[in-house]
Order: C-alpha cells, then structure tokens, then sequence
C-alpha cells in the first residue's frame, strides 16, 4: 500500500489533537510544584494523558492498517510497529514506553493514582507527545499541518 491523502488527513487530525494536548501539557508542567495542589489542574492533566495517548495510538493504527505493517498485540506493541517501521525512533520509542504503560493507570488504576505521580507523567510524557506528531508528520510527508 501507499501514503494516500486521505490517510493523511485522518491522521493529521489526531495529530492535532495531540499537539493542542502536548503544548498545555508542556505548559502545565511548568507549574508542577503547584500541580499537585490543585485537585481540578490534576483531573485535566489526567485527561489530557489519556486523550493524547489515545490519539497516539489511534493514528498508530491508522498508518499500520493503510500500510499493512504487522499486527500489534497491544498498546505498547503498537507503537512498537512503528518503531520497528522507522516512523519513530528508537530512543524516542524507549523514552514513550512508560507512558503506554501509565495509560493502563489512566484507565484502569485511576482510584489509586496519586497527584505526585500525574505530575512526573505530565513533565515526563508531556513533551515527548509532541515529538511523536512531528515524526509522524514527516514520515507521512504532511508538510502543512492542517490541512490534511
């Protein structure tokens, strides 16, 4: 199979649901000695995780499906693929991977997850979201984001 426009298009639109995502992470984590004080900035921090690591994994998908690459087994595995495929790279790729990980908090160990902890993932996690649109966008040859 091959890039086509409307693969571009599906997932530039992930892909800003991630950037908006990845800048207010990346703000907020400059605030993180206030962060785990505020119960509401915590919740929405909480959100804004899960949507972006959703969105990473949706517009993962997308690419492995039109590209017929390998199936993946789960949620780091699909990330995984693109690893593999060259989309991202290694480093970044190994630098994610606890992310992926912290979405299973996200969603299933939410009543246990502390601010403290949702603080370290905003500062750990928040930028690298924002390397992952980048690389996918150049992988994709989307070269006016936006506008598919």
């Amino acid at each position: 199979m091959f890039v086509t426009d409307t693969l571009r298009s599906q997932v530039e639109r992930l892909l800003q649901s991630v950037e908006v995502r990845s800048r207010w992470l990346t703000n907020l984590s400059g605030q993180a000695d206030n962060l785990a004080r505020d119960t509401a900035l915590v919740w929405a921090a909480e959100r804004a995780l899960h949507v972006a690591v959703e969105c990473v994994t949706d517009a993962a998908n997308l690419i492995i499906d039109a590209l017929v690459m390998r199936d993946p087994g789960g949620y780091v595995d699909i990330v995984r693929v693109l690893m593999e495929e060259g989309v991202v790279s290694r480093d970044w790729f190994r630098r994610f991977e606890p992310m992926l990980q912290f979405r299973e908090r996200l969603v299933h160990g939410y009543q246990d997850l502390g601010p403290d902890e949702v603080v370290q993932a905003v500062t750990a996690y928040g930028p690298l979201f924002m390397e992952y649109v980048e690389s996918v966008r150049r992988y994709l040859g989307i070269t006016n984001p936006g506008r598919g």
